[in-house]
């Protein structure tokens, strides 16, 4: 992991997140949208999944919800992540996209493989 690029990019996004957040719970129509998607991890070790899962769940608006085993040989683990902002599920799973290459960079370019119903509403 190259923790002294990746930390203080993680330390930025949760005072961004945490200001708008605060900032729609203050409006009158919070833009509050909750949404659980299903993503598809690309990493693979144990301390790399945990480190993502955690980095999501300390992320304001964003909570790890925990993990799936695959469900055939070679498909991989998914993550269940519950989103407060979750109008756009693809933007959700694009940020967390961006967050996993930027924990490991051996996976940025590796494709996504979604789902047919990759996320829930939550009600």
């Amino acid at each position: 992991m190259n923790a002294l690029i990746y930390i203080p990019w993680l330390i930025k996004e949760i005072v961004v997140s945490s200001v708008s957040l605060a900032a729609s719970a203050l409006r009158p129509r919070t833009g509050f949208d909750p949404v659980v998607v299903a993503y598809p991890l690309r990493v693979s070790s144990q301390w790399q999944m945990f480190w993502f899962s955690t980095s999501i769940t300390v992320t304001p608006g964003t909570l790890s919800l925990g993990f799936r085993a695959p469900v055939e040989p070679g498909a991989p683990t998914t993550l269940l992540v519950q989103a407060v902002h979750g109008s756009d599920q693809r933007e959700v799973i694009e940020g967390l996209a961006d967050m996993e290459a930027r924990l490991a960079p051996s996976v940025k370019g590796q494709e996504l493989e979604l789902a047919e119903n990759y996320y829930w509403r939550v009600k």
